[in-house]
């Protein structure tokens, strides 16, 4: 009677645990289709604020302006836990092309733990997006962060169709505008003055760049939980009909074990 209860109240912990499992993994999937969808905006938006820095560098013929001496890695990491190592495989990656003197800029409170377990010692912790809405103040933040700084680039993790990623690096500082190809379209009309257009361009593609790696890594987080949550449901689910089994088996045992008492008794008092 006493190991019944005790699979009883294992049942009942294992399947609160699984409701919490199959919650997660219905917001993940939820998150990872609006990332999905706000994607390809993203993407043409960063192209068309690279095209348009690449016409006025052609038009003011100043090169890439410099905004400091500092040089900066920054690591898209997630917020929070259970994606897996979708932190860890980032943290690696940003690692190996870390040079001596470069800042380290973490994005995401969970990958700022993970860094300090790898014994990684980030210079500056920022907390990242947790739905599509905050992409544009998180890829603010960072650009603040980056202030001062004349070379940074971003590790982040490149959605994969099919609900994997791989580890990226993009330089956004300097400004990397497409080089020039084919036949060129009209020089566009301008009234700021080239040094300003330019400035502001730059920030602009900052800003740009940012957000699309901050959505990137927003999916592929996403796209990692689900696959942790998916995972979990089905070890749980497994462990659920592994111990229905063992309390149908107890019961079998215990129901017999009655009948063989009232056999006895029964053959005792015909006796």
């Amino acid at each position: 009677m006493e190991q019944e209860q005790i699979l009883r109240a294992r049942i009942a912990s294992l399947t609160e645990l699984r409701g919490l499992f199959q919650a997660l993994r219905a917001l993940a999937a939820s998150r990872l289709q609006e990332a999905l969808a706000a994607l390809p905006g993203i993407r043409a938006y960063s192209d068309i604020v690279a095209e348009a820095l690449a016409d006025a560098l052609a038009l003011g013929g100043t090169g890439v302006r410099s905004t400091g001496r500092r040089a900066a890695m920054v690591v898209v990491c997630s917020e929070h836990g259970f994606a897996g190592g979708f932190n860890a495989r980032l943290l690696d990656e940003a690692a190996a092309r870390l040079r001596p003197g470069q800042d380290l800029i973490v994005i995401g409170k969970r990958g700022g733990v993970t860094a300090a377990e790898r014994k990684l010692k980030p210079d500056l912790v920022l907390p990242t997006a947790t739905h599509i809405a905050g992409v544009g103040d998180a890829a603010h933040d960072v650009a603040l962060a980056l202030s001062g700084h004349a070379e940074a680039g971003v590790v982040f993790g490149r959605y994969r169709k099919g609900g994997g990623f791989d580890p990226a690096y993009r330089r956004v500082l300097p400004p990397d505008p497409p080089a020039p190809g084919g036949p060129r379209r009209a020089p566009p009309l301008v009234q700021l003055p080239a040094p300003a257009l330019l400035a502001e361009l730059d920030r602009e593609y900052l800003f740009a760049a940012l957000s699309q790696t901050l959505m990137e890594s927003f999916a592929s987080e996403n796209a990692a939980r689900l696959r942790v949550m998916e995972a979990a449901d089905r070890a749980i689910g497994d462990k659920l009909e592994a111990l229905a089994r063992a309390e149908n088996d107890l019961r079998q045992e215990t129901i017999t074990a009655e009948l063989l008492d009232v056999v006895t008794g029964w053959d005792a008092v015909t006796r």
